[in-house]
Parts: C-alpha cells; structure tokens; sequence
C-alpha cells in the first residue's frame, strides 16, 4: 500500500455532496459500513423472531444463520489476505459491496435453510472485504494527521449505527406484520444498493497502485506472534457481543414489551452506535489501543448484563446505549493498534487477520447462545455472553503496546 491518497480527487468531489471536505472521504465510506455491517449483520436480528415462527425454528437453528455469515466472514478474510498482494483494495471493496447488495437481495425468494445458509455466508465474505478494505483505505487517506485520523475512524464506524437504525426503521412493517419477512429482505437490498453508489465509486475513483512485492513478502515480514494475546480477546469479545446483536429483539419479543418497544430499542441502538466514534473520540486520541479496548468491552458487558438486573423498558434502553455506544469501539481499537505497531504496508494485512480472528469468535456464539437458550433459557444466553466479555476485557490489558525486538 502507498500513501498517495492524501487528496481526494476533484473528479470526485464535484459530483458528491457538499460534506465537511476534511471528511468527505470517511462519510462516503460510512454509507458502505451501514450496508455490510447495519444490514448484511445485523439487521438479522430484527427479522429473526418471524422467521422462526414463520418457518419454526429454535434458537440454535436461528443462531446458525449468523453463524454462516461469521464464517463467510472469516474466509473472506483470508482470501483478502491472498487477494491484497494480486488486486487493489479499492477493487476488493467494490466486490465487496456488490456481493453483500446482492445476497440481500436474494434472500427475499428463497425459504430453503441451506440456500438462506449459502447467502448469508456468501454476505459474510463481501462484508470482511469491505469493511478491512475500506479501513486500510481510510488508514491511508488520513494517515499522516493522528487528530483527523480519530475523527475519520469515528465517522467510518458510525456508519454502522446508521445501518442498524435504517433497519429498524425499514422491518418496522415485516415487525408489524404489515409486511411478510421475505419483503424484509428485499427492502434491505434495495436501500443497500442506493447506499453502495458512492462509496464504490468512490474508492474505485481513488484507486489504488498494486503493491507489486505480492503477499509472500508481506506475510514474511508480519509479527503475527506478537498478536496473540490480543488475538484471544478479540475472538472472546467476538463470542460475547454477538449475542446481544443476534438475539436482543427475540429476548425483547419474550419480555413481551411490543413492536414499537423492540423496534425503540433497536433504532436507540443504532443512533447510540452511530455517536459512539464522537464520544470515544478523545480517549481513541489519548489512549493506549488496548486500554480502550477493554473499555469498550467492559461497557458492551454491563449493556448485556443490565436488562437481567431489570427487565423493563427502561433498563433495556440504557442497555441499547451501553451496547450501542461501544461495540465497535473495539474493531477501532483493533485499527489503532495496527496503526500504532506496524508499517502503513502491512495495515490492510493486519485489519484482515483481525477480521478473521472476529469472525471465528462471531461464528461460534450464535450457536452457543442459541444452544444455551433452548436448554436454559434467554437469560443464561445473555449472561454468558456477559461473562465472555468480561474476560475478553481482562485478556487485552495483557497485550503488550510496542512490538518485541
């Protein structure tokens, strides 16, 4: 990777929106996070409680959906790690985007659990490209100014909050009944794709110079050992957090609280997400990666474990806040520190190895937590992931900050 995307071109510029020019880029590509992460992840949880009545499910069968998708995102990650040394990041972003719209898309004609599998798995993989791809690039387009570069990692993550508050506002109907979930599906393609133009032409526009030294070089010269302290806790906090994104609008449904009561919950928890790069800006700044890691996740903890103290509306939206202001805190931590420890050609390398090690974590804890609630109930689902958490915050404050001689 090089660093001559410091500005963006006028091309470009003349045709997008009249956004703070220092920003541009990480808004733009914002819109490309709402898309993998708000409606390629995590809106399944909102469509989740009807898809089970409708075709009858139980939990573990539920959680295996998110399951394919953590695994498509790992191996995404991996074949991005390959990728990187033969095509741009730029052109692995766009591909991305294309094949996260497009399983969106299909997956409103399709009620075969296998073929729901096989896109969902597919999503995943667009979804690791994007979102290690446009990291690397946003690493790039900021990283000579520490200061601007918090702030554009802040807005880059922000758009998922907006993803997530967008799809509580979209399966509203399909909540209601008004709409059958297969429709579901195809509202969230849809204003997917509008959301995708931008940020693809964008960074196709940016491009991207091939690092001709290919990936064996890179992976020869990657500390990989030096992670793996943080590696854990990344994988624990992959565990922990998924369980209150996969199952919280199914724990609401039981609590009995309504439609609207759930889909409040959900969209506080996507504008509480879409603000947490604003007020975890300073200590980004200021901390150590792994510092604010463990804080982030010690937050994501006592949102999860909150609503078990108090099961009322109240608490849950404290609950939605605590989550949504902090879970991808730690993915920006993960960045940080890859910034902070390696050489700016090894940052696209290093966010998709972590990309990996999140979606192996990711990939187990749906079926976990389903498991743990058709046996023991939502509760205990809940306070596991809790617990997971906590030990995930405990595990990165033992990473060390400089990389060894």
């Amino acid at each position: 990777m090089t660093s001559d995307l410091h500005a963006l071109p006028t091309n470009v510029s003349a045709r997008v929106p009249a956004l703070p020019e220092s920003l541009r880029t990480a808004v733009i590509f914002a819109a490309a996070v709402a898309v993998v992460n708000g409606f390629g992840r995590f809106a399944y949880a909102l469509l989740l409680p009807v898809m089970r009545d409708d075709l009858h499910w139980d939990y573990a069968l539920s959680g295996w959906l998110n399951t394919a998708n953590s695994v498509g995102y790992g191996l995404g990650a991996i074949f991005g790690m390959l990728l990187l040394g033969r095509i741009k990041s730029s052109t692995l972003f766009v591909w991305g985007l294309a094949i996260a719209v497009a399983t969106l898309l299909a997956g409103g004609v399709t009620r075969e659990l296998p073929v729901m599998m096989l896109l969902r798995f597919l999503c995943g993989i667009g979804s690791s490209w994007v979102f290690a791809c446009g990291g690397a690039l946003i690493a790039t387009k900021y990283g000579k100014s520490p200061a601007q570069s918090a702030s554009a990692i802040a807005v880059y993550y922000a758009g998922g909050g907006l993803g997530i508050a967008l799809s509580g506002v979209l399966i509203y109907p399909v909540l209601s009944l008004s709409w059958t979930w297969p429709v579901g599906w195809v509202a969230l393609g849809l204003a997917g794709f509008v959301l995708a133009i931008w940020p693809s032409k964008l960074a196709l526009d940016m491009g991207q110079p091939l690092n001709h030294a290919g990936g064996n070089q890179l992976d020869a010269t990657m500390p990989w050992r030096h992670f793996h302290i943080i590696s854990w806790a990344y994988f624990l906090f992959g565990v922990g957090y998924i369980v209150y994104l996969t199952f919280v609008v199914a724990w609401l449904r039981e609590m009995q609280l309504g439609v609207l009561a759930a889909t409040g919950v959900w969209f506080l928890l996507g504008l509480a997400a879409m603000a947490s790069g604003y007020l975890w800006k300073g200590a980004m700044a200021r901390w150590q990666p792994t510092t604010t890691f463990a804080a982030a996740s010690l937050c994501t903890a006592l949102g999860t474990a909150l609503p078990l103290v108090a099961q009322n509306l109240g608490s849950l939206l404290i609950s939605a806040v605590l989550v949504g202001g902090s879970f991808f805190m730690v993915p920006g931590s993960m960045m940080a520190l890859a910034r902070k420890t390696l050489p700016q050609s090894l940052w696209a390398k290093a966010m998709n190895f972590f990309t990996l090690i999140f979606a192996l974590g990711q990939a187990v804890g749906p079926v976990l937590a389903g498991w743990i609630a058709d046996h023991y109930g939502m509760n205990a689902a809940m306070t596991a992931g809790a617990f997971i958490l906590l030990l995930g915050a405990g595990l990165a404050k033992r990473q060390p900050e400089r990389l060894r001689d």
